[in-house]
């Protein structure tokens, strides 16, 4: 069988890692080889992700791969792809009490990942310690049936027609910088920080804000605090995604896209609640179905589809799409939602979500997710230095919003090959 790729998987090449890794940590060190049954049982369920990218002419297929999905001892990143994982877009992993998922994020993106994730925690789980306290029905089995919607493709073949709208997403001429100069280039680092889902929803909420939105607003105060002659602004990629603008809220493809959002220096005065409430007033106008919609349709006119369009050309105007939607950020920031466990967090401890990309030196990423009572917070940046996390956690502490310090941590991201 075969499946059309999302359209970014062209772009994939050695300047872009193209992937993400999720680092789950246990309570208790990791069994590899019932990890490895794990993982083959829940691939049963899961066959469109054990897929291979195959060249036919002049586009891309993937192809099911009948090979066992890598699961490695150690934090191993190959690339995506090759031959040392026979060809898979994604790998699993273990060392100590952590497990991690390396996958492609032009199959998937971690809403899509989100259930084979949680199939693989819970048979893994369960024949170590029983399924006692676990919400067994919110959790597909290797047996369930295959709905047809999560591995369709999920984009039209051609744009879809819209009233024009006026809130396309504007992006500034210029924005701030980070300086590179806080950061030492020696290779992808996260500093991991645990906050209390209790304290900030409550201060977020009596902000006039969202979580997403207030802490793209403590941030923003944050650099305020480091730079007294910050003047040009601020810009907040808020990742977003289309599942509703296209009805598919099933696909497991990638469906991410992000709200540009732009805090000016006239705003650096104002109280935390009035730049809460700007920052979730241009949130609101960038997420309409109107402005997804527009976002689809540069994706889809991002790729040649004339029969004269050549694979070099399809992957330079893929390449140019992806570096165009990175341009003017000072930082971005994801968060779904509060995560379904399903019972499972009573064997978790932590969960870690990292990505990054080997030309995004100057600005922050920042993964937000949940776990127990907590928010966890990974700050990416390319090279060593505690500065702006620590101006971050400050800005929070004197809010009354204890922030607890986990870990730094240099990490790794596995490239993706494609024919």
């Amino acid at each position: 069988m075969r499946y059309k790729p999302n359209p970014l998987l062209y772009a994939a090449s050695k300047d872009f890692y193209s992937s993400f890794k999720l680092a789950v940590t246990m309570s208790s060190d990791v069994d590899h080889e019932v990890l490895s049954r794990s993982v083959a049982k829940a691939m049963e369920r899961y066959p469109y992700f054990c897929v291979y990218p195959e060249r036919e002419e002049n586009r891309i297929w993937l192809r099911h791969n009948p090979n066992p999905v890598p699961v490695f001892n150690g934090d191993h990143c190959p690339t995506l792809g090759s031959d040392e994982v026979f060809g898979h877009l994604l790998t699993f992993g273990c060392d100590g009490r952590q497990i991690f998922l390396n996958a492609s994020h032009y199959i998937a993106d971690g809403m899509g990942i989100d259930p084979l994730l949680k199939t693989v925690l819970y048979l893994y789980v369960t024949e170590l310690y029983g399924n006692d306290g676990i919400a067994t029905e919110r959790i597909s089995m290797p047996s369930d049936p295959i709905a047809k919607e999560e591995y369709d493709y999920p984009f039209p073949d051609l744009p879809i027609e819209i009233e024009a709208c006026n809130s396309s997403k504007r992006i500034p001429d210029d924005a701030y910088k980070l300086s590179s100069g806080e950061f030492d280039n020696g290779g992808l680092y996260a500093y991991h920080i645990h906050i209390s889902q209790r304290d900030m929803m409550k201060k977020a909420y009596t902000s006039d804000g969202s979580p997403v939105s207030f802490l793209s607003v403590m941030l923003y105060r944050a650099l305020c605090r480091l730079d007294d002659k910050l003047e040009l602004p601020v810009v907040a990629h808020v990742q977003h995604q289309y599942r509703a603008a296209t009805c598919t809220p099933q696909t497991r493809h990638s469906m991410v896209s992000y709200i540009p959002v732009s805090l000016s220096a006239r705003i650096r005065l104002r109280d935390v609640e009035t730049q809460n409430t700007i920052v979730r007033g241009q949130i609101l106008l960038g997420s309409e179905t109107a402005t997804d919609i527009e976002a689809v349709n540069r994706l889809l006119a991002a790729l040649p589809n004339d029969d004269g369009a050549t694979l070099t050309k399809k992957k330079e105007s893929m390449r140019r799409f992806v570096e165009n939607s990175i341009r003017n950020k000072t930082f971005g920031i994801s968060y779904v939602g509060k995560m379904d466990w399903c019972g499972l967090d009573k064997h978790v401890t932590d969960i870690h979500a990292y990505i990054g990309e080997k030309n995004t030196t100057n600005m922050l990423l920042i993964e937000v997710m949940t776990v127990g009572d907590d928010f966890t917070l990974n700050f990416m940046q390319s090279g060593k230095g505690e500065r702006y996390v620590k101006a971050f956690a400050e800005q929070l502490q004197d809010l009354g919003i204890p922030v607890r310090f986990v870990s730094e941590t240099r990490y790794t991201l596995c490239d993706t090959q494609i024919p």
